[in-house]
């Protein structure tokens, strides 16, 4: 029985497709990419290729093959699951002239909280602490749409089959987003606090919230398309 050793550094983790693989983010910025089977890392990232502050998030795409990161450093990394290689790296306009952190530094005012991959076009989403939605298009690693929220986003999801991405943020709002034209479709009130963290239904038909208020609730999505 193989065995896969992770110190206790250890921030986030996901799996990738059929369970084989598992990506982990550390504390000290280190990726690790695991071989699940063998319980060995297959390719590790630190230094420059990693981050320079902890991770706070890390998405893979449908087929496993490529990995996001992100991190407080207010960067994300787009990672070939295969070679283990930095392939972009994607950062918000307003620190991209900014120099780099030193090791264990964190940025003051801004971070990555929350990223994802869209099922269905080349597209990524990264959700920034300073309310910032951002849309980068992978075939060109370009800055596609920028969406404005008026506070923090805790976290964003991508509705499967479809380029509408969820957000909830530290307002208490949930936000509907067209990815392909930056568009706000609509949005879900009712929480006197921050939502803490959200989910979608298979159909997406139903949105469940947590909130600092103490309460859960449940929004019917009603969109014209469907």
């Amino acid at each position: 029985m193989s065995e896969c050793v992770v110190c206790p550094s250890v921030f986030i983790c996901t799996f990738g497709p059929l369970g084989k693989r598992a990506v982990v983010g550390y504390e000290d910025g280190t990726i690790r990419i695991w071989d699940l089977k063998q319980g060995n890392p297959i390719h590790v990232l630190k230094g420059t290729e990693g981050h320079q502050g902890p991770l706070t998030c890390v998405a893979t795409n449908q087929d496993g093959s490529l990995i996001l990161t992100g991190s407080v450093d207010c960067q994300a990394k787009l990672v070939s699951a295969t070679t283990g290689k930095v392939v972009g790296v994607f950062r918000p306009e307003s620190v991209a002239s900014q120099p780099n952190l030193g090791e264990g530094e964190e940025s003051e005012s801004n971070s990555v909280e929350s990223l994802g991959f869209c099922s269905v076009m080349p597209l990524a989403a990264v959700g920034y602490l300073d309310g910032t939605l951002a849309i980068y298009d992978l075939s060109t690693q370009t800055l596609r749409h920028q969406c404005q929220h008026q506070s923090g986003i805790v976290q964003l999801l991508w509705e499967a089959g479809t380029a509408v991405v969820y957000t909830c943020s530290l307002d208490g709002i949930v936000r509907l987003w067209d990815a392909r034209t930056g568009r706000l479709l609509t949005d879900y009130r009712g929480h006197t606090a921050e939502i803490l963290d959200f989910a979608l239904s298979k159909d997406a038909s139903l949105v469940v919230t947590t909130s600092g208020d103490h309460k859960a609730k449940v929004f019917c999505v009603q969109r014209p398309d469907r």
